[in-house]
């Protein structure tokens, strides 16, 4: 398992990790191996939470989280620190990249609110067991429910809402990586939110302890089916922190609205562990193509 011990929020108002991306960024543009790899295991763990959180689906997640990081890798020299922050400079490829790429992952079966919700509540309500693997089955159930709840909202809305109530993201901050107006951060927040607290106010358990839909009494129907099971599990995960853990309980108000409710659900949920980026990129430098982008043959020829 990753070491998420010194993990810094990238997110976070005070930036402290800036100038110390600025220093990797000019010494990995300049052929900088061991920069080049500081730079992406300090940042590639949130691009795979942000991509996970997107698509749903581990293997998909991997994939854009790479094609995102061959963006970074290839435009780093490009980077002008006089024009912005690099958490800007390199959050908007992200966000950029996962607001107009194909449709990956579960977007093409979970794609509104109304349908979503509408097939939950078919799926027959059963009084579960009180088994160990039972229990982790339904909490599971519980995340991915969330999150595709999540995915009924529409891409940029989705980004807004996981980057400002997920990671901690403020308006300032948000607006920068997303190149809108504070106001418009806000208001797309803010019409995400009107729209997820009628549907899952409404629907869900998680939300409103009254709403009718309760994932511990659709288990047992989805385990018996063989959809879920103990031994496949995508989304709970026992060990490693939780969101909370890296970017803290304390939520922003937006004008005069306060995201508590979905803060303590999305908040839960885990940090998800990310794929080995180091052993990914330095297979990745070693390729042919990649050298003669960054001419590091040539450089290694200077060097001798």
């Amino acid at each position: 398992m990753p070491d998420y011990t010194h993990q810094i929020n990238p997110f976070a108002a005070a930036d402290v990790a800036g100038e110390a991306d600025r220093k990797l960024v000019i010494e990995a543009a300049a052929g900088g191996h061991q920069a080049l790899e500081d730079l992406i295991i300090r940042h590639q763990p949130w691009i795979y939470n942000l991509a996970f959180r997107m698509v749903m689906v581990r293997e998909e997640a991997e994939d854009v989280t790479q094609e995102v990081l061959v963006k970074i890798i290839t435009k780093l020299a490009t980077y002008d620190s006089e024009k912005a922050a690099f958490r800007t400079w390199l959050y908007r490829i992200v966000t950029n990249h996962v607001i107009n790429m194909k449709a990956r992952g579960l977007e093409a079966h979970i794609t509104d609110l109304e349908s979503y919700y509408s097939f939950v509540a078919q799926v027959p309500d059963r009084e579960p067991d009180d088994s160990p693997e039972t229990e982790m089955v339904a909490q599971d159930l519980a995340i991915s429910c969330v999150m595709g709840t999540l995915l009924c909202l529409d891409r940029r809305s989705r980004v807004v809402f996981i980057l400002a109530v997920g990671f901690g993201v403020n308006d300032e901050v948000g607006s920068e990586i997303l190149d809108v107006s504070s106001d418009t951060f806000r208001q797309i927040l803010s019409r995400a939110r009107r729209k997820l607290k009628e549907y899952m106010g409404g629907n869900c358990s998680l939300f409103n302890p009254d709403a009718p839909c309760h994932c511990r009494k659709k288990v047992q129907t989805f385990i018996e089916s063989g959809a879920l099971s103990s031994d496949r599990l995508s989304f709970r995960q026992e060990q490693g922190p939780r969101l909370r853990d890296l970017v803290g309980q304390r939520m922003e108000r937006f004008d005069t609205e306060i995201y508590d409710d979905f803060s303590k659900l999305l908040r839960e949920h885990p940090f998800y562990d990310s794929p080995d980026a180091v052993a990914w990129l330095r297979e990745t430098i070693a390729g042919r193509p990649f050298r003669e982008i960054f001419e590091l043959d040539t450089r290694d020829e200077g060097a001798r």
